[in-house]
């Protein structure tokens, strides 16, 4: 089985001013594991455990759903947390620009992968880049202050022109992903609208 899921990768100059925000957040010293900069990603399904088998079908069937699309131009903005602010256990970035597009394309990857029993979200899309998770309650109130006063780094927008299908290898230094499928947006026909890596 693989665990796997769909996302937008990130330019390399986002993850570095993303890394410099866990850098300044660091400084309270609070019980959180921090994800790899190089790792951070704007997850729009995720998929569970699948078969070997069953990458072709959902690389095809996530293809169609961008494969008319333009590119989405996104830009990372502001800094949240779930559940709240005041009692934050995934720390995230949040994102801008062609949100409501983003959103409308997450949609109809719910509606197409659900035929292929990937069941859709019970909540509703909420983009966002986890830069850290909390483990525990060591220093929480530092970090809930490094946050209010936080100033975020200026962030240039991008043009995110593929989505990717991941596999995910959970090991005890943090996740690694690998590629499985690329799905360009505005695919120039279908057949060439996904790619096995």
């Amino acid at each position: 089985m693989i665990r796997s899921f769909i996302a937008i990768n990130l330019p390399q100059e986002t993850r570095e001013k993303l890394a410099a925000i866990q850098d300044q957040l660091k400084k309270s010293r609070a019980g959180v594991r921090w994800v790899k900069p190089g790792s951070i990603h704007l997850t729009l399904k995720f998929l569970g455990s699948i078969l070997p088998a069953q990458v072709d079908e959902i690389g095809a069937a996530a293809a169609q759903v961008v494969v008319n699309e333009p590119p989405i131009t996104l830009g990372a903005a502001g800094l949240g947390a779930f559940p709240s602010h005041r009692k934050p256990r995934v720390i995230w970035v949040g994102l801008r620009g062609e949100v409501e597009r983003l959103a409308k394309i997450q949609a109809a990857l719910e509606k197409t992968l659900a035929p292929l029993g990937f069941a859709p979200e019970g909540r509703g899309f909420r983009p966002h880049l986890t830069i850290g998770r909390a483990k525990d309650r060591h220093h929480l109130q530092a970090l809930i202050e490094a946050m209010s006063t936080l100033e975020l780094p200026e962030f240039n927008s991008f043009d995110a022109d593929e989505i990717i299908l991941y596999k995910s290898d959970l090991r005890p230094t943090g996740a690694i992903y690998t590629k499985l499928h690329r799905m360009p947006l505005a695919a120039p026909a279908p057949t060439q609208s996904f790619s096995r890596e």
